[in-house]
């Protein structure tokens, strides 16, 4: 890094510890009480996981998490294990490796040292929470997101399942903290930093992918007043980094499947289950609307609950109209197809369901699997988290404070609701999210409302 980079770092990072109204050790004092508060909560919830309900990505991650640990990768059935992102796979693979007694061998969900390993990253998320909302708005901002993010339930119950979420959370806070650093800096080095930080986020979150486009494009344009020429390297610069870190994986996972494959082989199920209409456009609702079928062609279900039966025995079922392509190519059709079929033949009622979905994001909360009460606390506590953020993103549009680094992130978040409006939509993808919305809703509040005004690029 050269003198100016860490000079233009070390200038973009001073705002944080800079209050009218509080001293930097108070601001220090208060960020350890909210992080160690908020790790032993994400503690509790490792040292108790949910073991009553496992679901079907859990298992999943665990055991090719030991495989990864026995040097059994390959040897899935087919494609199975690319259905999930490789990092998550790993991150427990590394957790089993660093505890190799702690795995059962009989037991495919047992991983102990895993959700300890998820508690450690989780609790570092709220440092990363601080720092977005104490560079767009001062470090006051930043304790406030960070607290609310502590102390937010789903982002700690998470702990206690082994899926991709609080992986995602972790790095979705890092790739958006050092895309806004990138913009301060405005260096193609600093930019290539957070490209690649995209990019580990992609192989955990397959979901943003195309998100990599699109922060490019936006860097291009957030740059070009220092240059069309810098403001292209620094674009650029960013997207390869973010393709060079996901290439290697690509080309695996086309190798083994013998197309091409980005990184997952799951986008079929979720797009035709976000786009079937008879079944509401979730996972439960599409299973009653196959249940007779399904009955009839397995009957060692006839007894059991429709919500337990595997909704991959609904995507066979599917994906047995197009026996000439592949399970993940038949119900990618078949999404495309409900999306004519069901948009254009009754779009009131398609248009509905995607509401309903979007109002599923984030009018819902994360609760685990098998559970189905709803608290009122809860709902309140998550209704409130997203009213900040509209009524932050708002107050900024009214008062014409909309900033670069703003518009990146609650653009990400928009990215993200509209993805989840046409494909499969649940509480539970809001996570990677919240941390990210929070800290940018409370600094849009504190800079909308401030005296001071905002600098463009800051």
């Amino acid at each position: 890094m050269s003198v100016g980079v860490g000079a233009r770092l070390s200038r973009a990072v001073a705002p944080l510890l800079q209050s009218r109204s509080l001293a930097p050790r108070t601001i220090v004092v208060l960020l350890v009480l909210i992080v160690l508060s908020g790790g032993a909560l994400r503690g509790l919830a490792a040292a108790q996981p949910d073991k009553a309900y496992v679901s079907q990505d859990a298992r999943a991650y665990a055991q090719l998490g030991k495989s990864l640990t026995r040097g059994e990768y390959d040897q899935g059935t087919h494609s199975d294990n690319l259905r999930w992102p490789p990092l998550a796979p790993a991150f427990f693979a590394a957790a089993a490796l660093l505890t190799p007694s702690s795995p059962a061998a009989g037991e495919p969900t047992d991983l102990p040292a895993a959700y300890w390993l998820q508690a450690i990253v989780s609790t570092a998320t709220l440092l990363l929470v601080f720092a977005l909302a104490g560079l767009l708005a001062g470090p006051v901002a930043g304790l406030v997101a960070s607290a609310l993010v502590a102390f937010y339930p789903p982002l700690i119950s998470i702990n206690g399942s082994l899926i991709s979420e609080t992986l995602g959370a972790f790095l979705a806070m890092g790739a958006i903290l050092l895309i806004v650093l990138s913009l301060r800096i405005g260096s193609w080095r600093s930019a290539a930093v957070a490209g690649a930080a995209l990019g580990l986020l992609v192989l955990t979150r397959a979901d943003f992918l195309a998100a990599i486009a699109l922060v490019s494009i936006t860097i291009a344009m957030l740059a070009r007043r220092q240059g069309r020429g810098a403001a292209l390297a620094q674009a650029g610069a960013f997207a390869a980094a973010a393709v060079l870190v996901i290439a290697p994986w690509t080309i695996y996972a086309s190798g083994r499947e013998g197309h091409f494959v980005p990184v997952t082989t799951g986008s079929g199920p979720v797009l035709f289950t976000g786009t079937y209409l008879p079944g509401g456009g979730t996972t439960v609702g599409m299973k009653k609307a196959f249940e007779p079928e399904l009955r009839r062609r397995h009957p060692e279900y006839q007894t059991t609950k429709i919500h337990k039966i595997p909704a991959k025995h609904v995507m066979s079922l599917v994906a047995s109209r197009h026996p000439e392509l592949t399970r993940d190519a038949a119900l990618r059709r078949e999404g495309l197809r409900n999306l004519v079929k069901y948009g254009f033949g009754d779009p009131i009622d398609f248009a509905a369901m995607t509401l309903a979905k979007v109002g599923r994001l984030w009018g819902e909360y994360y609760q685990g699997g098998g559970v189905y009460h709803r608290s009122v606390v809860m709902r309140s506590y998550q209704w409130l988290l997203v009213a900040i953020a509209v009524c932050g993103l708002v107050a900024l549009l009214a008062r014409r404070r909309l900033t670069g680094p703003f518009a990146l992130v609650f653009g990400l978040v928009l990215y993200s609701t509209l993805l989840h409006a046409v494909v499969l939509s649940e509480a539970r993808y809001n996570l990677p999210l919240m941390p990210m919305l929070v800290a940018a809703g409370v600094a849009a509040l504190a800079v909308a409302f401030s005296r001071d005004r905002p600098v463009q690029n800051r």
